[in-house]
C-alpha cells in the first residue's frame, strides 16, 4: 500500500510540475511595495536650471502643467532662487501628412506610421502584412492573389500605447522635454495649454522655445521616414537668438508591448545590445545581448526596489561597455532603438551615442492589479552653433522577431546583431529547461525541411518526428529487449526470491544483499528495466525545445498544417489553422475555467494522443514479470495516468507540439509491436551482451551496489560499537 501511495504522489507531483512548466510563471503583477521604494517624487517638467538628471517620477499629480512623464528635470542647483520659466510654442500650422509609409495593401510595404502632434510621437505602428488572427492572414493572402477583399484594417497587427501614465496615453517615442542650457522645457502636449508641436511637412513637426521674457531661443524639429521595418527619426535644433546653446533630448523609449492574446505566460523582455570595451574588442564589432537583457519580471523587481536605471548600470560601467541598442519584445514583435548613424562606408554605427546616453524606467498607472512599464531616454549633449542646425538621428526597428528579417535582411539589423532579441526561452520556472541551443537548431532544421523538402510546416514536424524515432530506434530496441529479458528472468527467479523473503524478511539490509548476490549469479541486472525509459527521457529535451519553438518562433506563427486543407474545406474552420495555437477542432461559444487550463474549444489532437498512449500501454507493453500485488497496482495506476496526464497537460499547448508527440507515440506503438514480434523468437534467458546490463542499467547497478556496500559497512561499524 505504501508503494502505491508513493507512486501516486510522485505522478501527481510530476504532473503538477509539468503543468507549471507549460503554463509558466504567469504574468508578474508589477505592484509596488511602497511609495518610497517604487515611486520617486513627482516634479514639474517645466523650466528649471539643472545639473544632473534625477530618478523618474511615477506618482500622479493634479498640477495642470505636469507632463505625464518621468522626472526629466535635473535637481535644482539653487533651490531658493525662482527657476526660469521657458516654454515651447507651436508655430503656424504647415501642410503635411501624419501618415508615413504604406500603402498597407502594397506588396512592398512593411509598416505604416500614424503620427500625432502630442510629443511629436507615434500614435501607432500598423503592419502591412501581419495580422491578429490566422483567419485574417489567410483572407489577406487570398486578396493579394486577387481572390476577394482584404480584411478590415482593425484586423492588422499594430504596436501602440497600451496603458497610461498619470492618466494620459503616451505616444510611442514621444518627446518629453528638451534641456536647453540646463533649463528643462516641457515638450509634451498639455490638454488645457497651447499646442507645442505643429505639422511642418509629411511626417515632420517643429516647435519654438521661448525664454522667460518671451523671446525665441531655439527651433526644434522632428521628422520620421520609413524604409522596410526600419524608421529614421531626425531631431534637429537651430539657434534663433544668435547664441551658442547646449541641448539634450529627453523622450520616451520602448516600453511594455502588448501581451499577445492566447499567451500562456508573460515572456516580454527588455533587451540591451552592448559593445565590449575597446581593450577586449578593439574593432568594436561584437554586440552582446545575452548577459545584459532582462525579463520583464526582473525589471518589475528592480523598480519595486527603487532602482530606475536600465542603462548604464554599475556592471556596464565597471566593464566599460558601450550601448549599441535597446528594445522591448513580446511573444512575436519588437520595438528597438539605436543610433541611426551610417558611416562613410555605408555601415551602421554600433555605438548608440549620442542619440542614447541614459535609459530609465518607471511604473505607469496601475491597471488590473499590474503596473505597465515606461522607459525614458536621455540623449547626449548637442552644441548648437549660431547659423547652423545640429541634427541627431535615432534609428528604430519596429518589426517581427523573425530570423530572416533580423539576420539576413538589409542593414542595420544584421550588423547590430539584433538577432539577439530572439530568445527561445519560456517564462517562469521553466526557463532553465527550455534548451534554447536545441531550439535554435530545431528552427533552422524545420526551416530547411519546410523550404526544400515538404513545403509545409505540419509535414516538416512529422518528418522531424520520423527522423528522431529512427535515430532512437537502436536504443528503443535494446531497451525493450532488456525489459523483456528482465521480466522473463524475474519469472524464473520468483521461487528463489520468495525463499529469500521468508528467510530474511525481517532484515531488509541482508535481504537486499542476498537479492543482489542472486542477480549476479544469474547474470541479471536489476536496473536494466530502467533503460526502457531512456528513449522517452532523450526525447524530453526535444519536446521542451519544440514547445519553445512553436510558442515563440515567428516563422510558425499562424502557419496552417497540411497546406491549409481544413481551411480549404471551410474558411471559417480554424482546425489546425495555426500550429502555434491549440488545434481548435470545435470552437466553443463560451470559455470555461477548469483551473489547470481554460476550455475554449474541443481540441482533437490531444485527445487522439491520449488514445494512442492507451493503445501503446495496452498492446505494446512488454511481457509482465512476476509482480507483487503492490507492483501490479502501481502498473495499473501508471497505465491509467499516462493516457490522461499528457492530454490534460498539453490540451492548450501549440497544436504543432501535440502533433509531434501524437505522431511519435503512434510510430512508437508500431515500432513496439514489431520489436515484440522479434522478442518472441529470442531466448530471453540467455544473458545479453555485457550480462544484459547495458549503458544505463550497468551504471544504475554499480551505483546501487556501491550504496549497499556503504550501508553494510556502516551497519557493521555500528554493530561493533
Amino acid at each position: 500500500m505504501k508503494r502505491t501511495i508513493v507512486t501516486f504522489v510522485v505522478v501527481a507531483i510530476a504532473t503538477a510540475l509539468l503543468v507549471a512548466i507549460i503554463t509558466g510563471g504567469g504574468r508578474p503583477t508589477g505592484e509596488a511595495v511602497g511609495s518610497t521604494q517604487s515611486q520617486a517624487p513627482a516634479n514639474r517638467v517645466e523650466s528649471t536650471a539643472t545639473t544632473e538628471v534625477a530618478p523618474p517620477a511615477a506618482a500622479a499629480t493634479t498640477d495642470p502643467v505636469q507632463a505625464p512623464a518621468p522626472q526629466a528635470a535635473p535637481a535644482t542647483t539653487t533651490p531658493s532662487a525662482k527657476p526660469p520659466v521657458w516654454s515651447a510654442v507651436a508655430p503656424a500650422q504647415g501642410a503635411g501628412s501624419l501618415i508615413v509609409g504604406g500603402p498597407l495593401t502594397s506588396a512592398e510595404a512593411r509598416i505604416q506610421l500614424e503620427l500625432t502632434p502630442r510629443g511629436a510621437g507615434i500614435a501607432r505602428v500598423v503592419f502591412a502584412h501581419q495580422w491578429k488572427t490566422a483567419k485574417a492572414r489567410m483572407t489577406a493572402e487570398r486578396a493579394m492573389a486577387g481572390k476577394g477583399e482584404f480584411p478590415s484594417d482593425d484586423e492588422r497587427y499594430r504596436l501602440e500605447p497600451i496603458d497610461t501614465l498619470d492618466g494620459k496615453s503616451v505616444p510611442l517615442l514621444a518627446v518629453n522635454s528638451i534641456v536647453v542650457d540646463g533649463v528643462v522645457v516641457n515638450m509634451f502636449a498639455i490638454t488645457d495649454g497651447p499646442p507645442i508641436w505643429s505639422v511642418s511637412g509629411d511626417g515632420a513637426f517643429e516647435t519654438v522655445v521661448h525664454n522667460d521674457s518671451g523671446a525665441p531661443v531655439i527651433k526644434a524639429r522632428r521628422s520620421f521616414t520609413v524604409r522596410g521595418h526600419e524608421l529614421k527619426v531626425t531631431q534637429s535644433v537651430e539657434s534663433l537668438d544668435g547664441k551658442e546653446h547646449k541641448v539634450r533630448w529627453i523622450h520616451y523609449g520602448p516600453g511594455d508591448l502588448t501581451l499577445e492574446s492566447g499567451s500562456l505566460m508573460d515572456i516580454r523582455r527588455f533587451m540591451i545590445g552592448a559593445l565590449l570595451s575597446e581593450k577586449r574588442d578593439p574593432s568594436q564589432s561584437i554586440v552582446l545581448s545575452n548577459d545584459t537583457s532582462k525579463v520583464r519580471s526582473a525589471v518589475v523587481s528592480q523598480l519595486e526596489e527603487g532602482q530606475w536605471d536600465l542603462w548604464p548600470t554599475a556592471t556596464s560601467t565597471a566593464d566599460q561597455r558601450t550601448l549599441s541598442w535597446f528594445g522591448t519584445t513580446n511573444r512575436y514583435f519588437a520595438l528597438a532603438i539605436h543610433s541611426g548613424v551610417v558611416n562613410e562606408k555605408g555601415f551602421p554605427s554600433r555605438n548608440a551615442a549620442p542619440a542614447v546616453e541614459r535609459i530609465q524606467a518607471q511604473f505607469g498607472d496601475k491597471i488590473g492589479g499590474a503596473h505597465p512599464i515606461f522607459t525614458v531616454v536621455t540623449s547626449g549633449e548637442q552644441v548648437i552653433v549660431p547659423g547652423t542646425a545640429s541634427a541627431m538621428r535615432l534609428g528604430v526597428y519596429a518589426g517581427p522577431l523573425e530570423r530572416r528579417v533580423l539576420l539576413d535582411d538589409a542593414e542595420p539589423m544584421s550588423a547590430l546583431n539584433m538577432i539577439g532579441m530572439i530568445v527561445y526561452e519560456m517564462g517562469g520556472c521553466c526557463t532553465f529547461c527550455t534548451f534554447s541551443w536545441l531550439a535554435n537548431g530545431l528552427v533552422i532544421f524545420l526551416g530547411l525541411l519546410h523550404d526544400w523538402v515538404v513545403f509545409d510546416w505540419g509535414l516538416a514536424i512529422i518528418v522531424l518526428t520520423i527522423i528522431v524515432r529512427l535515430a532512437l530506434h537502436p536504443l528503443t530496441r535494446s531497451s525493450q529487449i532488456s525489459i523483456a529479458r528482465f521480466s522473463k528472468q524475474m519469472s524464473t527467479l520468483k521461487p528463489e526470491l520468495d525463499a529469500l523473503q521468508k528467510r530474511f524478511g525481517d532484515d531488509k539490509a541482508r535481504m537486499q544483499q542476498e537479492q543482489m548476490r542472486l542477480y549476479r549469479e544469474k547474470g541479471m541486472n536489476p536496473m536494466g528495466c530502467l533503460g526502457g525509459l531512456a528513449p522517452m527521457l532523450l526525447q524530453m529535451p526535444i519536446w521542451m525545445a519544440l514547445y519553445a519553438v512553436l510558442y515563440i518562433a515567428f516563422e510558425l506563427r499562424q502557419q496552417p498544417a497540411f497546406f491549409g486543407v481544413f481551411q480549404a474545406i471551410s474558411p471559417d474552420w480554424p482546425f489546425l489553422g495555426d500550429l502555434s495555437a491549440p488545434d481548435m477542432f470545435i470552437p466553443l461559444p463560451i470559455s470555461v475555467n477548469l483551473y489547470l487550463f481554460t476550455l475554449q474549444s474541443i481540441n482533437l489532437v490531444p485527445l487522439l494522443m491520449g488514445v494512442v498512449f492507451w493503445l501503446q500501454q495496452k498492446y505494446s507493453a512488454p511481457p509482465a514479470a512476476a509482480l507483487t500485488p503492490e507492483q501490479e497496482q502501481q502498473q495499473k495506476i501508471m497505465k491509467i495516468m499516462m493516457p490522461i496526464m499528457f492530454p490534460i497537460m498539453l490540451y492548450n499547448a501549440p497544436s504543432g507540439l501535440t502533433l509531434y508527440i501524437a505522431t511519435s507515440t503512434f510510430i512508437g506503438f508500431l515500432e513496439s509491436k514489431r520489436i515484440r514480434a522479434q522478442i518472441e523468437t529470442m531466448d530471453l534467458l540467455k544473458p545479453g551482451k555485457g550480462g544484459g546490463k547495458g549503458l544505463f542499467g550497468g551504471a544504475f547497478a554499480r551505483a546501487l551496489e556501491q550504496a549497499q556496500a556503504k550501508a553494510q559497512a556502516k551497519q557493521q561499524r555500528g554493530g561493533r560499537r
